[in-house]
């Protein structure tokens, strides 16, 4: 073998064992590197409220426009009759406060966290921060109260769970779990009477979430992971959670805690 030939034979070994050891190791490698980028993504969206108003209770810190105040004590009177409920759900003791963004309008937030225009929201995890966008005029203060109890919920559930699994996740695992604590602690089940259960395999979950019909995609997610804890419980499902943070493989901890032949 001529030497020239030799070496590219080892260099492509070489990148061949580095890429299974990449691979085999991808969920340390995820909960290593999350921290920093949810604190660089935290630093670009602070910059976006350095002039906003204050308003807080216990772990939660709100951030709001001078015009926005009347949502924003609503927002606080919410975390105070919610916020340890999610918490404890998740058996999350934070290390640090809580703070939640409130904006004005949809754009605002859609800018502030690159959102793209053509999605709908009415509120975002994202940065580390809690993201809640001001309900519309023409609702009532008792059906804003609601919305923005629902929208609380769901994105302090990502919350708690990111802080613990660190990123280590699929899309459709922290949507399901999100919709499982407004299911849980409201009562209110996604899609329930208006969607069939799709008929969505766990590899369309895991790597085609973003391409699925967006309803259909969120009713399954929530459905798996009901599934999880009604199978085996919160226990097991917080198991789950701490694994994923201590670098577990997604699939390798399902296996352990669920079995393989849970979504088949």
């Amino acid at each position: 073998m001529r030497l020239g030939k030799k070496w590219w034979v080892i260099g492509l070994l070489a990148s061949i064992l580095i890429l299974m050891l990449l691979i085999r190791n991808k969920g340390i490698l995820i909960t290593k590197a999350h921290p920093v980028v949810i604190q660089m993504e935290g630093k670009r969206i602070t910059r976006r409220f350095a002039e906003y108003e204050t308003t807080g209770s216990g772990w939660f810190y709100i951030y709001y426009p001078e015009n926005e105040s009347e949502t924003a004590h609503m927002i606080k009177s919410i975390a105070e009759s919610w916020g340890d409920d999610v918490l404890s759900f998740f058996e999350f003791q934070p290390d640090q406060t809580i703070n939640i963004v409130l904006y004005a309008q949809e754009d605002e937030l859609k800018g502030a966290l690159r959102i793209p225009q053509s999605q709908s929201a009415m509120g975002a995890y994202a940065g580390g921060f809690v993201n809640l966008i001001s309900p519309e005029e023409h609702y009532s203060e008792d059906e804003a109260y609601e919305i923005l109890t629902n929208v609380f919920i769901h994105e302090v559930a990502h919350l708690a769970l990111d802080r613990i699994a660190k990123g280590n996740y699929p899309l459709w695992f922290t949507e399901g779990s999100a919709l499982y604590l407004e299911y849980s602690l409201l009562g209110y089940e996604w899609g329930k009477g208006i969607i069939d259960e799709p008929p969505y395999s766990i590899d369309d979950m895991t790597y085609r979430f973003s391409s699925l019909d967006e309803q259909a995609a969120y009713r399954k997610s929530f459905l798996m992971v009901k599934d999880m804890i009604d199978t085996r419980g919160q226990d097991a499902y917080l198991e789950f959670l701490s694994l994923l943070g201590n670098g577990a493989n997604f699939q390798e901890a399902m296996t352990e805690i669920y079995g393989i032949d849970i979504f088949s």
